[in-house]
């Protein structure tokens, strides 16, 4: 979970050029999700949030909003679509998950995005529902968290690229050995893990050790901008 010095000092540089920033609210690229940017106008680092079953979306996007303006990180919390069919529960829901990354396109029609600083969150059914979808958002996003969810995609090629995947979660959610295969799918095809396990933490205990762990996340994400051959 921790780095060494010379990764404290890059993020430390990178938070540099975003000093003083603040969260903006924008107007979001579709109904019912939230969007916060960061001040002026370079290309913004973007964490795309999706919410748990019928979770309001303003709850982790205020969550996780805590915890990147001051790291110079946008947030985008994405409402499953309605109108695409989606009943409150990503997991449940049919639909491509070429959305998500319409969305981000969306954004960029008003503000850049810095694509090699994209990320992708889920939390419980959104988390399971990235699981599912795991080699899609591989192509798209740097690095990905898995929070209180996960199941392993029924497809088991392995992703390509292999991205990054931090995973926070508790022992005693009654679907906690659905991340563990989530997490033995990504060692097996060689992804860089960090496995956060909250001992004795229920479904709610997972939810509420984000602002415990949340610094430590964010510096993980911004320590795993997207590969480069």
């Amino acid at each position: 979970m921790t780095r060494a010095v010379a990764i404290a000092a890059a993020l430390a540089s990178f938070a540099a050029s975003f000093a003083f920033a603040t969260a903006a609210h924008a107007e979001p690229p579709c109904a019912g999700c939230r969007l916060s940017l960061p001040a002026g106008d370079a290309p913004a680092p973007l964490l795309v949030v999706l919410h748990g079953d019928h979770q309001p979306t303003q709850t982790p996007h205020d969550a996780w909003t805590r915890l990147a303006t001051k790291r110079g990180v946008g947030v985008l919390t994405l409402a499953c679509p309605k109108d695409l069919g989606c009943k409150g529960s990503y997991w449940q829901w049919a639909g491509d998950p070429a959305w998500v990354k319409a969305q981000v396109a969306k954004v960029e029609g008003t503000r850049a995005v810095d694509r090699d600083r994209l990320w992708l969150v889920g939390w419980s059914g959104g988390a399971t529902w990235m699981g599912m979808n795991a080699q899609t958002f591989a192509r798209d996003f740097a690095a990905m968290v898995v929070h209180g969810g996960g199941v392993p995609p029924a497809d088991t090629a392995c992703e390509a690229p292999k991205t990054p995947v931090y995973f926070l979660v508790g022992d005693k959610n009654p679907l906690h050995y659905l991340s563990v295969r989530l997490r033995d799918h990504d060692a097996a095809c060689g992804a860089d893990l960090t496995w956060d396990l909250v001992r004795g933490a229920d479904h709610g205990g997972e939810w509420a050790a984000l602002p415990s762990h949340g610094a430590a996340i964010m510096n993980w994400l911004l320590a795993h901008p997207r590969a480069t051959s």
